[in-house]
């Protein structure tokens, strides 16, 4: 099976399908409305954010230019490169693109990796902390664990605020995070196939 994204587009493609990404689940469900954020602040967050993710992948790929780097986004990188001491964490996956074969959505993982020893999924986040947070992150967490072994699945979930000052780290311990995103697989679905 392939899976393309388009960028441009938003979309995911499985061998030419159109599948919703994790976000789109979310925001089709109406877990994610960002209706009150003015929208040329919106657009200057999403560029901010989508350079944050660039800059620390590039990092931890081994490939950034340090020279190059804007003093904004080095003070980004700064909080990452602390996080990933503090908490010892090595990544083994960095932005993996996965689809699920079984209930047909895609998502892009930002980073799989031992966290003090522990096989952690996390998300990178630059901007505000919001509820939906948590249940983004319990569908990368399916997406990851699908067809695993237990030894070999994810046994942690966090996300990583950071900010040119600081990160944070919010740990995702809900079970029940994973039965709220495939409800809003379900209701996503059915709200799309009722608008064709």
């Amino acid at each position: 099976m392939n899976l393309t994204y388009n960028d441009i587009n938003h979309e995911y493609k499985l061998d030419g399908m159109t599948i919703p990404s994790v976000t789109q689940v979310l925001k089709g469900a109406g877990l994610v409305n960002l209706d009150f954020v003015n929208e040329q602040l919106l657009e200057e967050k999403a560029d901010l954010g989508k350079k944050v993710h660039l800059t620390t992948e590039l990092y931890d790929n081994g490939t950034l230019d340090l020279d190059e780097l804007h003093p904004t986004l080095k003070a980004y990188l700064d909080q990452w490169i602390k996080f990933r001491k503090d908490f010892n964490f090595i990544p083994t996956e960095i932005e993996l693109q996965l689809f699920h074969k079984l209930y047909r959505y895609a998502g892009r993982i930002d980073r799989v990796g031992l966290a003090q020893g522990v096989l952690t999924e996390l998300d990178i986040k630059s901007g505000m902390k919001f509820k939906h947070h948590a249940i983004q992150n319990a569908g990368y967490e399916l997406l990851y664990n699908q067809g695993k072994k237990r030894g070999e699945q994810v046994k942690k979930r966090m996300t990583v605020y950071l900010s040119t000052d600081g990160y944070k780290v919010e740990p995702h311990n809900n079970e029940n995070d994973k039965n709220v995103f495939l409800s809003a697989l379900t209701i996503s679905n059915y709200l799309l196939r009722s608008t064709k």
